[in-house]
């Protein structure tokens, strides 16, 4: 993100809230929120793991103190720049400065998703200049995934092309068309060299892009270009952009909570509006596996400016903002969406007014003389933490919850995890409810308990609370209170439906180095399929396992868990393979084949 890169967005006022409807004294008020599970037969949209992100862990934040903080809430995964530029310096390229890092973020369970960006000066006169020649920097960006590749095999899988390479002072070619033919240029060099490099390393990547963050006005024609053009398409993967739905205009004419709910909330404007926006875009795409690319935010706050605003740190409104864009977002598989985002990236984990971490005084102002958990990592703990209700691992929407995002009193969202069934209410308004109703219709789960998570300023962090359930037809009812200003989960746990877990094989005895075990069941399946992929008898021959990614041959992969659940969305044979990597450096692989018919 640059501060000078953003164009200010336009407010967005088409759906402004009355004072008297954010404003209204608390009352004590019913409220029904009802959520159906579909009996957990995993038939729903996927949330992919490693849904939730930090920008800048390993980099910008290197300490592993804090970084422990994050990985044990659940934020393990961060967008990392690699900038050629500094690599090749010179005509013999340096990693010493990537090896640093990503050394960081293998110690401390990190997962990267890198921004290969800049050009060297061999090949411009500046960082952002055009490359000269862009076959030459696409064999630059490949020989990073071969150094990466080898160094630290199975860490990095994910990469992005330049960083928001539509603004003229991030990639500076002064003409808007001829700047987008410079990048799909430039896209189509590194895809081709990468991916063969990656191919010939027998380590599978990702490549994405366009990076753009002027999604308001350009995203209708930079994503078509680069999913539609014969020379970029083959080799996008996933593809990416960056949201920030207001900026300094709107801190210089004084917005607060009022008009940041209004604007995040918009129904043409708001958070989940840009996804589904974008969403079509990409399904349309000539781009291998168009119906399946994975999508990511890889950059959102609620301002793009570097300064002080209403809401970003406040103690009150940060939780709360985070857990409206989450719920929002989840929520689009209800509203016309195929897919949930498959990255949510925030930014940033520190940085002048922008941290997830950062010293807790009367500025927040993101000081690094200490590293407190601001508010809104509070948010991203809830949702993430196997604490709480452990949706970093992955899960499934539940079938349908009412109500669902609204413009208006309270949202609500539920997804079941391989442990749980869970509803999330977010009140963002002064209306506390004091008894509200909360019914989980066929949950998959009997001999149920439930727990109450609240998040809000009077809590400062989560409490935990028991709550008695209710038998209902066909599932489960319980009360709850849900304050103003607040985020309030259910969580159901009991014994039922979820998927049966395999008898793990007999590993094979130890040798001098690592052997990767792998079962998948089933291994032929009636779409739609639900398989366990088990690798935990995976030996590190010794040595520790410090490197474990499962790919799941439909361009979906997750790194470090040894076992997981995944849905495959189209009949097919499906190569699965696990990477182990033990601390001596060496790497085993363990494949099977799948048949979904």
């Amino acid at each position: 993100m640059f501060i000078f890169a953003k164009t200010v967005r336009p407010r967005l006022f088409g759906l402004a809230l009355t004072a008297a409807s954010l404003c209204a004294a608390s009352a004590i008020q019913a409220q029904t929120v009802s959520a159906d599970f579909g009996g957990r037969n995993g038939a729903t949209p996927a949330v992919p793991s490693g849904i939730f992100s930090v920008g800048g862990v390993g980099s910008s934040l290197k300490d592993s103190n804090a970084i422990s903080a994050l990985t044990t809430a659940g934020l393990n995964e961060t967008r990392y720049w690699i900038r050629l530029d500094q690599v090749y310096a010179s005509s013999t390229p340096n990693f010493s400065a990537v090896d640093r890092d990503l050394r960081v973020m293998q110690n401390t369970g990190v997962h990267p998703l890198a921004v290969i960006h800049g050009t060297p000066s061999s090949l411009g006169g500046s960082r952002c200049a055009p490359p000269s020649d862009t076959w030459r920097w696409g064999q630059m960006a490949a020989s990073v995934v071969a150094h990466v590749n080898q160094a630290f095999p199975g860490l990095l899988r994910d990469y992005e092309i330049w960083n928001e390479p539509e603004l003229a002072n991030s990639l500076c070619v002064s003409d808007d068309t001829a700047r987008l033919n410079t990048y799909i240029s430039i896209f189509g060099a590194a895809g081709a060299a990468m991916h063969a490099q990656a191919q010939k390393d027998g380590q599978p990547i990702r490549i994405g892009g366009p990076d753009i963050s002027r999604v308001y006005n350009l995203a209708t024609v930079w994503i078509p270009a680069l999913l539609n053009n014969p020379s970029s398409a083959p080799y996008v993967d996933f593809v990416s952009f960056h949201l920030y739905l207001t900026g300094q205009s709107n801190i210089s004419n004084g917005m607060n909570w009022s008009q940041l709910y209004t604007i995040t909330q918009a129904t043409k404007g708001g958070m989940a509006y840009y996804y589904k926006e974008i969403e079509p875009l990409v399904r349309a795409g000539q781009q291998p596996n168009a119906a399946s690319t994975p999508i990511y935010i890889s950059e959102f706050n609620d301002n793009w400016a570097f300064a002080v605003d209403c809401c970003r740190n406040d103690p009150t409104y940060a939780p709360l903002w985070n857990s409206l864009v989450i719920t929002d977002l989840l929520n689009v598989v209800y509203s016309g969406a195929k897919t949930v985002p498959s990255q949510l990236s925030y930014f940033n984990a520190t940085g002048n007014y922008f941290c997830i971490l950062g010293q807790w005084d009367s500025s927040m102002d993101c000081n690094p003389a200490s590293m407190d958990p601001y508010p809104q990592f509070y948010a991203y703990k809830l949702f993430a933490s196997t604490q709480y209700l452990d949706l970093q691992r992955g899960g499934h929407m539940a079938a349908s919850v009412s109500p669902a995002s609204t413009t208006s009193g309270l949202s609500a969202t539920a997804f079941y995890t391989s442990g749980a069934d869970s509803v999330v209410v977010v009140n963002p308004t002064s209306t506390s409810y004091n008894t509200a109703n909360v019914v989980l219709k066929n949950p998959g789960l009997s001999s149920g308990t439930a727990t109450v998570y609240t998040l809000d300023r009077g809590n400062g962090q989560i409490s935990t609370d028991s709550v008695a359930l209710t038998a209902v037809t066909g599932g489960y009812s319980a009360q709850v209170a849900v304050p103003a200003y607040s985020t309030v989960a259910l969580s159901l746990k009991g014994t039922g439906s979820s998927p049966t877990t395999p008898t793990p094989p007999t590993p094979p005895a130890p040798t001098g180095g690592p052997t990767a075990v792998l079962s998948v069941t089933p291994n032929t399946a009636t779409h739609p399929a639900v398989v366990t992929v088990d690798s935990s008898q995976s030996t590190g021959g010794g040595s520790a396992i410090v490197g474990r990614t499962i790919n799941f041959g439909d361009g979906s992969w997750l790194s470090w868990w040894p076992t997981a659940t995944h849905r495959y969305a189209t009949p097919g044979s499906y190569k699965v393979n696990v990477i182990i990597k033990n601390k001596s450096g060496q790497v085993s692989i363990a494949s099977t084949v799948l048949t979904v018919k």
